[in-house]
């Protein structure tokens, strides 16, 4: 049985940071990583194996629990006592909230590694058993269903059980939410899930067992693997006011799959050879490539290009980067050589990749 301190999940979370805010909130949330693990190495491990090799963990949780909300009141964390001779595991969340995902990576990255006795965690590996409990409900997992709706990189999911009877609000999705969480781990879901709904009566004939959506998830992420076994790039259709779009996107488009990139750099193109309907013709096209190549080179590491929109002229290339370095500026730096119009670029620290969402389908 895990012990947790969870906080209330929040189903949908918006942030407008300004960029001095958001590097004051890091910094603090990075001495409050160094401050945890100093308190671990100082006796907050033994004082933790102590707990649990008795029994009685929840003596460390309220110290615990004051060390976690100093990085961000918003992570939850738990304990996960060994079985089979294996050590004990203590796991920092950011509890499906993106916008925390990073804090939780940072936490992990500075961890010791992992012994005989412990091992460490940013996300929730799935349940053993048949039942969990929320608000001294027992929700049986045998008795979930659920019904997917597929697109090319998620898969919006309602949930059905008869325990929801009664309650409601955002109670309704935290139970639905932790009942994924339960039975796929925190990974499939935080990568593969998109729309999470929660219901009560009983489903259609499109349902299928709760136990069936892992393979589900998997069958979704291999779709969007290569052959090399990297993350896949979607070519995405559709029609704006300002005529036909293109967009060139990797996958999947979530904080979880670089937590270290925070910030979004949005880098305006315009091109000059345009074919009727916007798009970039064949004397663009390569100088646009070697743009996009270019610019990557200049990141050294430090951020990535996730996806680009050619439309009415123009191509947006969204960059995420890590917001500690110059990258940012490096990109500025690095584009203004272009010789078919003004280039703009726009900064916004996005931890939860927010700016992007319109591209995940």
């Amino acid at each position: 049985m895990a012990i947790r301190a969870v906080q209330p999940r929040q189903l949908s979370r918006s942030l407008d940071f300004s960029g001095v805010r958001v590097e004051t909130a890091r910094l603090r949330s990075d001495r409050a990583v160094t401050t945890f693990w100093r308190w671990w190495a100082e006796g907050g491990r033994r004082r933790a194996t102590a707990a649990l090799d008795s029994g009685d963990a929840r003596r460390v949780v309220p110290e615990i629990t004051s060390l976690i909300e100093a990085i961000d009141p918003g992570l939850s964390w738990e304990f996960v006592p060994a079985r089979e001779g294996g050590p004990h595991r203590l796991t920092v969340t950011a509890a499906g909230v993106p916008e925390l995902r990073g804090a939780a990576r940072r936490w992990l990255a500075a961890a010791p590694d992992a012994d005989e006795s412990w091992s460490f965690a940013d996300l929730r590996e799935p349940v053993r058993g048949c039942a969990m409990y929320f608000r001294d409900r027992r929700l049986d997992f045998d008795q979930a269903e659920v019904v997917v709706d597929l697109g090319l990189s998620r898969a919006d999911v309602t949930v059905h059980h008869p325990a929801f009877t009664g309650l409601s609000g955002a109670d309704l999705g935290i139970a639905a939410y932790l009942l994924l969480d339960a039975l796929c781990g925190e990974e499939q879901v935080e990568t593969w899930v998109g729309l999470i709904r929660a219901n009560a009566t009983a489903p259609g004939i499109e349902a299928v067992p709760l136990w069936e959506l892992p393979e589900i998830l998997c069958e979704l992420a291999a779709d969007n693997t290569d052959e090399l076994g990297d993350p896949a790039w979607q070519i995405l259709h559709g029609e704006t006011g300002r005529g036909p779009l293109v967009a060139v996107v990797r996958v999947p488009l979530v904080a979880l799959s670089a937590p270290e990139f925070d910030r979004h750099v949005a880098v305006h193109v315009p091109y000059t050879d345009v074919e009727d309907g916007g798009l970039p013709g064949s004397l663009s096209l390569p100088g646009l490539r070697d743009l996009e190549d270019h610019l990557v080179e200049r990141l050294e590491g430090n951020g990535e290009c996730v996806g680009a929109e050619s439309c009415d002229g123009r191509r947006l290339l969204h960059f995420y980067v890590d917001s500690t370095t110059p990258a940012h500026e490096q990109l500025r730096v690095a584009a203004s050589g272009w010789d078919q119009g003004e280039v703009t670029v726009t900064v916004t620290d996005d931890p939860g990749w927010r700016k992007v969402q319109h591209l995940r389908v």
